[in-house]
């Protein structure tokens, strides 16, 4: 490259001009000369011409001068050279900061892009992950004063519900009690058959108490919500959710007023609600509509029955804790009125936001925490590469010091690259942060509430502003610090071109990488362990098969279909149609599959034995079956055996129970023969006798042990219906939906269908919640070692280059190739062995948080910790193997001469 600057001086020496106001242009003039001669080379022309043509440009009469307005503009002439401390305004520092710092940047395209790169992984993925913790943890709920709301429970621990539905008459004498509270409102899950509007549907909504909007401060978008008259038997009025008015009936305003058939009942449409009104619960359900609650006077005096979701608002004046005290009053007085049914049962108040929010939070804030860690790994790498190039850059550092300029103002200078190249990943960071978070919206479990408001909106762009002008400082800072404090006369000497390498320099970088192997090696574990817990899960037996099963939901209209016989004359004649379709190897009917509904228990009474003190009675899972259920669904009978068609509602009641309900009530005994009947053994209940026994299945939680059990036949029930269909195939499940769904159809045009689904599907999204964590963590996991192990090949590449004459030495005085090698691989594995003990300190204190997430796996476990620590070791093996391969082929006689 030929020297500018000569040529500059020479043109600039009859203008007389300040040696400080010279330096400047020279400098400014030369960076450009060098750019247009680099292009001028890059155009097929030779170094002679290439020089002919910047000269040219230099001899120019409007160059120079347009250059001597641009500084004159730009500094005052008391200016010094850049660098130098100046007595203008900041801005105009700034300014001129900026335009240098882009240019060398510029200047060196590779270094750029690795460290915006290494930048924007970083800062792109804590972008994302805060947008999913913003929107889920931080964002108040969508309803007015939502710190003022609270679900109300009922506290029943004896039963292993600490968290347990309220019935009716329990929620009506809390409403009447209370006094803690401005409003309370109760909400029942149900679901409706849309019919008489296209193809009919089946809609997942719920009955609610008329004043549940204006409990919550939620307006209809059209029309109006409900009114007290409307809570009211005989009253038939409906919300429709927007996206159901959308999806359904095409955003049409005229709407309101409108009848529509649910469950072969006529209801009016009295208004759509907003957008993304989704009410808490215990699960985050997608309601489509809702209706009245309503309570019949027989359901209304039920207390035996739990099944309802009570939201209240707290008066402003009332804490969470006065308002327990006062629930906890209450529960006890309803204890003394009604000891056969609330015996044991307390209430717990709990703000909304933790019920929303649910067990979602450790993950997130772990999450949130572990891109944290990539981040700052991502700093110490582009700290590594400043330093290594601050070395290169120090015979220019040299002459700004010696012309003038202060080590603050060089600092300063160095901080506003950095900041630039944080400014530069932050853009590309957003970019993928925005792809991010089209692919985390597919991992993140459908139950978590406010899914559908992660965005890139302004709360994200301040969190990413603030972390990008941080990140451009931290990594920043020590280069910058370092690169303008070292000794000038040395760096000024011929051949002292190891001086900016020194031990200093050395020493901060080896710390570098010795806190990214510490903050990897905490990321790996944790991934390590959250992955070895997944597997656990998938390990576990849910009692049944789940391949080759397809299943779907027929709710039956009570109005159409009202009474066990026909309903059992309908799902006769669909079996019968499905198992002569191609590739049916078996069917059933069901009410409510495993893993689909947390609810359906009750108490039983034993034949010949007292029943227990009120309280105390054991809770059984109950489920409507019909004929072949238990080889469809290949759940093994162990002793007895399964319905038949002949158990029917005019012959002797049957039930058939699972092992853990066989060996509590009968153990050490047969069960077969043996009654029992819901409730106590003085109701009027029916005797049942036992008939079977089966394997325990995992009904309501995959994670927890099974529960009792106990399966009734459909046939036998008049208030319990079937609600589902299960088939085993031959062939893949999904490709028998269209024809299962038309043998439906074919018996009823009417009947929906709907959740479609296989039961492999269904055990999936049981753990979801654990996946979602499993994976992000180990993609931040992965995507950690990925930068220590750049971070490793990095800093053992410049080792190598700075001890090249050292190695050279070596060679010539006799060193093997194997001598050189290990010194280099030794000197890299030391960094990481370090690293790597500081991190199973670390990971020993950290992975206690993560033990809430874990299922099957103690947070310190040994074979995940030396799993772990081999993989690293392997991984650091090869990212300082590389260099030491190219300090072997080092070239005595080359290295020599080159110093």
């Amino acid at each position: 490259m030929p020297d500018f600057m000569v040529e500059i001086r020479a043109r600039l020496a009859e203008l007389q001009l300040s040696p400080v106001r010279e330096a400047e242009i020279v400098e400014e003039l030369s960076q450009h000369l060098e750019e247009e001669y680099e292009r001028a080379l890059t155009c097929g022309a030779s170094d002679d011409e290439a020089r002919r043509q910047v000269l040219e440009q230099l001899n120019a009469s409007d160059l120079l001068g347009r250059e001597l307005k641009n500084v004159e503009h730009r500094i005052s002439d008391k200016a010094t050279a850049l660098g130098s401390e100046r007595k203008i305004n900041f801005f105009a520092d700034l300014l001129q900061d900026l335009r240098y710092g882009l240019r060398t940047l510029a200047k060196n395209p590779a270094f750029t892009s690795i460290a915006v790169l290494a930048l924007a992984l970083g800062i792109g993925a804590n972008s994302a992950i805060f947008s999913v913790v913003d929107a889920v943890l931080l964002r108040p709920l969508p309803f007015k004063n939502p710190n003022q709301l609270v679900m109300l429970w009922e506290n029943a621990p004896h039963l292993g519900f600490p968290r347990d539905t309220p019935s009716p008459a329990n929620f009506l004498d809390w409403q009447k009690q209370a006094t803690s509270f401005t409003a309370m409102a109760a909400m029942s899950e149900r679901s409706f058959n849309l019919t008489g509007v296209g193809e009919p549907e089946r809609l997942e909504g719920r009955r609610v108490s008329a004043n549940l909007f204006e409990l919550l401060g939620v307006s209809a978008r059209l029309g109006r919500t409900f009114v007290p008259e409307d809570d009211k038997r005989g009253t038939h009025v409906v919300l429709l959710s927007h996206s159901l008015w959308q999806r359904r009936f095409g955003s049409d305003p005229g709407v309101i007023g409108r009848v529509l058939t649910l469950n072969g009942e006529s209801c009016t449409v009295v208004g759509v609600m907003p957008p993304f009104v989704q009410l808490p619960g215990f699960e985050n359900r997608n309601d489509q509509l809702w209706v009245p609650i309503a309570f019949p006077a027989e359901e209304a005096a039920e207390r035996g029955n739990h099944f309802l979701e009570v939201v209240a608002r707290l008066k402003p004046a009332v804490t969470l804790k006065q308002a327990q005290a006062e629930m906890d009053t209450i529960a006890a007085r309803l204890e003394q009125q009604y000891r056969t049914y609330n015996a044991g049962r307390g209430s717990a108040v709990i703000p909304l936001h933790e019920q929303v929010v649910g067990e979602i939070r450790p993950a997130l804030l772990i999450l949130l925490g572990a891109v944290g860690f990539v981040l700052l790994i991502a700093c110490a790498n582009v700290a590594n590469l400043l330093l290594a190039r601050a070395a290169v850059r120090q015979k220019e550092i040299a002459l700004r010091l010696a012309l003038g300029a202060s080590r603050s103002r060089l600092t300063r200078q160095f901080l506003t690259e950095s900041v630039l190249l944080a400014l530069f990943g932050a853009g590309l960071g957003l970019l993928l942060a925005l792809a991010g978070i089209r692919i985390l919206k597919t991992f993140i479990p459908v139950n978590i509430a406010q899914v559908e408001t992660i965005t890139i909106d302004a709360r994200v762009l301040i969190f990413t502003a603030f972390v990008t002008l941080v990140t451009g400082i931290a990594f920043g800072l020590v280069p910058a610090i370092q690169s303008s404090h070292f000794n000038l006369n040395d760096t000024l000497k011929d051949g002292s071109q190891d001086s900016g390498g020194g031990n200093k320099g050395n020493r901060v970088r080896g710390l570098l990488v010795i806190g990214e192997v510490a903050v990897s090696f905490v990321l790996l574990i944790g991934a390590g362990l959250l992955i070895s817990s997944f597997l656990n899960l998938r390990n576990l037996d849910p009692g049944f098969r789940t391949d080759h099963l397809l299943t779907m939901k027929v709710n039956l209209s009570e109005v159409k279909y009202p009474d066990r016989e026909r309903r059992a004359a309908f799902f006769d004649e669909v079996m019968r149609r499905v198992r002569e379709l191609p590739g049916v190897q078996s069917a059933a009917v069901a009410g409510n599959l495993p893993l689909t509904y947390n609810g359906d228990s009750m108490s039983i009474s034993v034949e010949g034995v007292p029943d227990p003190p009120p309280g105390q009675q054991p809770d059984v899972i109950y489920r409507a079956i019909g004929p072949g259920y238990f080889a469809t669904m290949g759940i093994p009978i162990v002793r007895g055996r399964d319905f038949t068609d002949q158990d029917k509602g005019d012959s002797k009641d049957v039930v058939v129970i699972s092992e853990k309900t066989a060996q509590h009530f009968w153990p050490g005994q047969d069960p077969i023969g043996k009654r029992l009947k819901p409730g106590s053994s003085t109701s009027n209940t029916p005797w049942r006798e036992v008939i079977g026994i089966v394997k325990d299945v995992r009904q309501n939680d995959f994670i927890a042990s099974p529960k009792m059990q106990m399966y009734l036949t459909y046939r036998q029930l008049k208030s319990v219906a079937a609600n589902a269909l299960v088939v085993r195939t031959s062939v893949e499940p999904m490709s028998l939906a269209a024809p299962v769904r038309n043998a439906i159809w074919s018996v009823d045009k009417d009947q929906t269908v709907a959740d479609i689904d296989t039961m492999d599907h269904i055990v999936a999204e049981a753990v979801a919640r654990q996946r979602f964590s499993m994976l992000l963590l180990g993609l931040f996991a992965g995507l950690a070692l990925l930068l220590a192990s750049i971070g490793i090949y990095g800093v053992m590449s410049y080792s190598v280059a700075q001890r090249t004459r050292e190695i050279g030495i070596r060679i010539a005085l006799g060193a093997g190739r194997i001598d050189v090698l290990q010194m280099t691989v030794k000197q890299g594995l030391k960094l990481v062995g370090a690293g790597m003990v500081l991190g199973l300190l670390a990971a020993f204190l950290l992975t206690r948080v993560m033990a809430s997430l874990l299922f099957g796996i103690s947070a310190t476990d040994p074979i995940t910790f030396i799993g772990i620590s081999v993989v690293l070791l392997a991984v650091a093996l090869l990212a300082s193997y590389v260099p030491a391969l190219r300090a072997t082929r080092v070239d005595p006689i080359v290295a020599l001469r080159a110093q």
